[in-house]
Order: C-alpha cells, then structure tokens, then sequence
C-alpha cells in the first residue's frame, strides 16, 4: 500500500469510490455525498488517498485551518474494509499535519465502526450537534491533538 496527495487527475478514482459505497449501502445520512456536494466537495477540498497498486482503497478530504485540519469526508472502499487501510492513512495525517494543528471531523452517532475506529487512534469526543443530520441524528464531533 502507498500514500499520496490526490489531484484532478485523482478525481475520477475518488467518485467511483463514493459511487461503490452508495452502491454498497444506498444513499445513507451517515455517508450524504450526492454528486452536487460530491462535486462542489472535492473542487475546494485537500485530499489524501491510500492505494494498493493502482486501486484507490481509501481518500480523506481536509481544509487546512489556522489550527486544524478540518476533515469533511473519509471514503473507504466497501470491498477492502477492516483490513487496515484506513488505520494507515489516519496515521499518515496525524503524522503529517504536525504538532501546531489538531485534526477535526464528526460522525453521525450511528457511524460505530468509524467511532471504534478514531477512538483507537487517539481522537477525543469533544462534544455532540444534536439533530444535525438530514435524518435527525447527532454528529459526534472529534479531534486530535
């Protein structure tokens, strides 16, 4: 597996990816990227992205803050889940984004695997948006120092 920072080119890879997970799981509030937001997401966004060969197993989209990373969408590939992919990358970004910056991202309280998952590598519940998704759930907001 490698790490590197995706660009345009990238593009297509990263929406063929979100376009496998709705069709693994459908259009869920706790995975809402239609391709408008989907679009509009990625022309603004940072992006980091774990492969194994050529394939893209995994992307993070990021805005680059005065004092923090602020993630805005982990995309994890549904056919290679659980086999540390994503273990890899966060610990790439945790690594790279230095000791001056946190790393920011919520997840809607129904997202277990992805709380587990952040919880082992360090982040910290920092506190909870009550009702913020489409469906009514909280965010469960996190960070990392």
């Amino acid at each position: 597996m490698h790490i590197e920072a995706l660009f345009s080119p990238h593009k297509p890879a990263m929406r063929a990816l979100v376009e496998a997970i709705h069709e693994a799981q459908g259009l869920l509030p706790q995975f809402y990227w239609p391709k408008e937001l989907l679009g509009a997401e990625l022309a603004t966004a940072e992006a980091v992205g774990i492969f194994e060969g050529e394939l893209l197993l995994g992307f993070v989209l990021y805005r680059d803050l005065p004092q923090a990373w602020e993630i805005s969408l982990v995309a994890s590939h549904p056919d290679h889940r659980r086999k540390g992919a994503m273990v890899e990358l966060f610990q790439y970004l945790i690594a790279a984004k230095g000791q001056d910056k946190e790393l920011w991202l919520e997840v809607h309280e129904e997202n277990v695997a992805a709380q587990k998952l952040y919880e082992k590598l360090g982040f910290k519940e920092t506190r909870r948006r009550p009702r913020y998704y489409k469906d009514g759930a909280t965010a469960v907001l996190y960070s990392h120092s």
